[in-house]
């Protein structure tokens, strides 16, 4: 089975200098950084590798693919080293600018030329690549590339089998780990994290800088002006920034763990906090005419017949952004016998809800879902279209944007409605989507151009979510989606449900460890006495998480894993201990309302995140904060038996 991998030369963010950005443009001066292969395309290296050799064809070939400038090239002899059997390089100065729409469509032709010339038109291959690039943090361009090829698309992939020489790939579902093999190819899927990465020999090394690698132009791969570039690009970015500007708490260390304790009790029973945004003054469109136009739309997430909270939550931001812009609230509803759910988007903001139900939107598949909510979006034309940034809402909504043409920003932190005017641009009452960019590095608020529709997508538990209105009335607009059993070509084959996820994103308390433990027995040592302290003293209810890495070490399994690929929380109090930040992780737990740092390494990224911080090694600060709390549990139990 051949292989197409997609890689990229990603800027060191683990040293990012202050001149990095040019704020002015919103672009990246990568002149000034360091360049390393993406870490995630170093997965995807690895499984390509492993699919092709399991598979057991004779004459499979690996073919690795970047877009850049020509010193891209160090990333494709990296991957020579690695096993790769020939790159390509797409590079062209009509390429810059590009936002992932034209990148898409850019390596698309790529992709359709590596078939022609390097395959001899078979189509017998796989398309694999990392989850996201680290500089853009995304997960658009790879769903977006089997858009324009017309293909199926798996993401979160975390390992695969061949059976009697069919596929089957596992990958993060919204009811679990799912099985699905597809019946046709080329199809394309993406990687988290898989397995350790393959390492490269220096005698390998020196013989991959002796390899030809194919240079192709635009000219070459036969890409339409009007589609590359800044030209062919739908969002601009029209703000850079430092994530300290967004902060409104500086992380304070307290001179002794009996003050830490009291301090943690008062914000976790205190109910004075009140909203930074119900401050805010909110934009009114008024008279003036918006450079969009139309209603105000959330795909709604439900899995077996319940409506994700991210669903509710992004109706209730909707309201707000609608009432600016003197629009109605759009809630599209898809699935099989879902009907009954329509009453509760209504009494949560939705003024419409949109149902289509068929036997083939019964489970998450991205060509009957994507065809589904792009025909809609053509018959009603929405302004505006908000997704959770779930791994379902990650791999719809790029697919989804890409047909419509729609602009598309992913993970956003913050969205308002307000005007811009730079130049030549002049926009009023368009959305503003903020999101973190660089590994959490710099923040970026971008706006969509040339294009009738703005979209973006929301991490859970961002956006406050407001009381249900029973009283609220609404209006059901049913629609029959057009679907053919014949254009679906993924099948669902088994489900390994992990409903224990729930629990993480209901605790009160969670209290997380990182690779900075060292080992499960730190873990179990630590953390699990901590948790079960906290609980006593404050009366919530208490659950263990971890880290991306620490779940890869083997400190905890996946269903504890907070951060981009694991799950969002949002919890009273959250107390990182041995974490470092990486804002992969940063994105699942920042909004806690109370957030406790151990670190020992007084520049550790959470700091700039925690409303506390201990920079002592764990070892000795997590029993100490320990006796603190079981002894203020004591004085409480004293102070009660006094009173009784």
């Amino acid at each position: 089975m051949n292989c197409i991998v997609l890689v990229k030369q990603v800027p060191d963010i683990s040293n990012m200098p202050p001149n990095a950005w040019d704020k002015e443009k919103g672009t990246l001066k990568r002149g000034v950084l360091d360049n390393v292969l993406n870490p995630l395309d170093l997965q995807a290296l690895t499984l390509a590798h492993r699919m092709t050799g399991e598979n057991d064809r004779m004459g499979a070939k690996i073919v690795c693919l970047t877009m850049g400038p020509p010193q891209a090239k160090e990333v494709l002899w990296d991957s020579i080293a690695r096993g790769v059997d020939e790159a390509v390089l797409l590079t062209d100065r009509a390429f810059a600018g590009a936002d992932t729409i034209a990148t898409s469509y850019a390596l698309a032709q790529a992709i359709r030329k590596i078939e022609k010339d390097l395959f001899q038109g078979n189509r017998d291959y796989i398309i694999v690549a990392g989850m996201q690039s680290t500089d853009g943090d995304t997960a658009q361009v790879p769903p977006q590339i089997a858009e324009e090829l017309g293909i199926e698309h798996v993401a979160y992939v975390q390992g695969f089998e061949w059976k009697s020489g069919t596929l089957h790939v596992n990958r993060i579902g919204p009811r679990g780990i799912e099985t699905l093999t597809p019946d046709t190819f080329p199809i394309l899927i993406t990687t988290p994290v898989w397995a350790e990465p393959l390492y490269r020999s220096f005698r390998r090394a020196r013989w991959a800088r002796l390899q030809k690698l194919h240079e192709w132009n635009a000219t070459l791969v036969h890409a339409a002006k009007d589609r590359i570039g800044l030209e062919g690009s739908r969002t601009q970015v029209c703000r850079i920034f430092s994530p300290s500007e967004m902060r409104n708490h500086e992380c304070l260390f307290p001179a002794s763990m009996d003050e830490l304790v009291v301090e943690i009790e008062k914000r976790y029973h205190s109910r004075a906090q009140a909203a930074t945004s119900a401050t805010e003054e909110k934009y009114r469109v008024g008279e003036r005419t918006p450079t969009y136009q139309g209603e105000v739309w959330v795909y709604v997430e439900q899995e077996d017949g319940t409506v994700q909270n991210v669903s509710l939550e992004l109706i209730s931001k909707a309201s707000e952004l609608a009432a600016s812009l003197n629009q109605k609230v759009g809630a599209v509803l898809l699935g099989d016998n879902v009907e009954p759910l329509c009453d509760l988007l209504i009494s949560h903001g939705a003024d419409k809800v949109y149902l289509g139900e068929h036997p083939l939107l019964q489970d998450f598949l991205p060509m009957p879902y994507k065809k589904t909510v792009s025909d809609l979006v053509f018959e009603h034309k929405p302004q505006i279209v908000l997704f959770g940034a779930t791994p379902l809402g990650r791999e719809l909504a790029p697919r989804i944007a890409y047909c419509t043409r729609s602009g598309l920003t992913a993970d956003c932190t913050k969205l308002d409605i307000g005007d811009f005017a730079k130049g030549e641009t002049n926009l009023t009452g368009v959305l503003k989507q903020t999101r973190p960019a660089l590994g959490g590095n710099i923040m970026a608020t971008i706006m969509t151009k040339g294009s009738d529709c703005q979209m973006a997508t929301v991490r859970p538990g961002v956006m406050s979510l407001k009381p249900a209105d029973p009283l609220r009335q609404g209006k059901i607009v049913r629609v029959a989606p057009h679907l053919r059993k014949e254009d679906v070509h993924l099948a669902i084959v088994s489900v390994e449900s992990q409903r224990s996820k729930q629990s993480l994103a209901e605790a009160e308390i969670i209290v997380a460890g990182g690779r900075g433990l060292g080992s499960r027995m730190n873990y179990d040592q630590y953390v699990e006495p901590l948790a079960e302290s906290l609980q006593r003293l404050l009366k919530g209810r208490t659950e263990l998480g971890a880290s991306r890495m620490a779940v890869e070490d083997g400190l905890r399994g996946h269903d504890h894993q907070v951060g981009q690929t694991g799950q969002t929380v949002r919890p009273k109090l959250y107390v990182a201990v041995g974490i470092s930040g990486a804002v992969q992780h940063v994105s699942g737990m920042q909004h806690s309302d109370t957030i406790v740092a151990i670190n020992k390494d007084p520049h550790a990224r959470i700091f700039n995140y925690a409303h506390f911080g201990i920079s002592q090694d764990f070892q000795v600060a997590v029993p100490a904060l320990i006796e603190a709390a079981e002894k203020k549990h004591a004085e409480k139990k004293h102070a009660e038996r006094k009173i009784a």
